[in-house]
């Protein structure tokens, strides 16, 4: 995975937590968060196989 991918799932997670944190409803909230959970779980699989080098 190239750093643009990772600087884009950063940045997804970080919004989807934004967007928890605005709503209102809590079922909004809640898939808010479990995305923000899905982005997060994604970058700690791609920084766990980057190697060395590239990190």
């Amino acid at each position: 995975m190239s750093s643009r991918d990772i600087e884009y799932y950063r940045k997804r997670e970080r919004e989807e937590r934004e967007h928890a944190a605005r709503a209102d409803d809590t079922t909004a909230r809640r898939v808010h968060q479990e995305m923000a959970e899905r982005y997060s779980a994604r970058l700690r699989d791609m920084v766990a196989t980057v190697p060395v080098a590239q990190a």
